[in-house]
């Protein structure tokens, strides 16, 4: 009897996110090249740091960067956060199985105008680019695309990071199981 691998069986978004983001840790450029193609980077825009699974205002209010909690948000984690050599982010919420949802927008939209408020002379941040990554499958209505500065695909994930192909394919197919 042959058993599936978990890669075949699972349809946590996690799962393809952790994925992506050790190919982004390994070498960033990729993505960066990406982004530059569909946001108004500059040439010369780079990655300097990223983070998987980000508790925003909770770490950052931990370490002493600002100085206001936010109780409300303080749970509220993001899949994958660049902080760009121009002192922008980038937000990066990932979906495989299912689409994005209004109230998960409206809670990414109210953190970075909240973040944007916080920007201090610790830990400054000029701009906020909020990019969804999900199926090529899943068409998001207008009002939803509306609400990124970029939509992203696993199936470009294929194209630039293709050691990971079949993770990608299989984060790509699921939409809707």
């Amino acid at each position: 009897m042959s058993r599936k691998s978990w890669v075949e069986i699972t349809r946590e978004e996690r799962y393809f996110t952790s994925f992506l983001f050790h190919d982004i840790l390994h070498n960033p450029e990729p993505l960066c090249g990406l982004l530059r193609g569909k946001l108004d980077f500059k040439a010369n825009v780079a990655v300097v740091d990223i983070g998987y699974e980000v508790c925003f205002f909770r770490d950052v209010f931990r370490s002493g960067l600002i100085k206001k909690r936010q109780p409300a948000l303080e749970k509220q984690t993001f899949d994958l956060v660049l902080w760009l050599s121009t002192n922008d982010l980038v937000i990066i919420e990932c979906k495989a199985q299912q689409g994005f949802h209004n109230k998960q927008i409206s809670k990414l939209k109210e953190a970075r105008d909240i973040i944007l408020q916080l920007s201090n002379d610790q830990y400054p941040i000029d701009k906020i680019y909020l990019v969804a990554l999900c199926s090529e499958q899943y068409e998001p209505h207008e009002a939803t695309r509306d609400c990124f500065s970029a939509l992203l695909t696993w199936n470009e994930m294929v194209d630039i990071y293709p050691n990971n192909k079949k993770i990608y394919y299989r984060a790509n197919s699921i939409y809707g199981e």
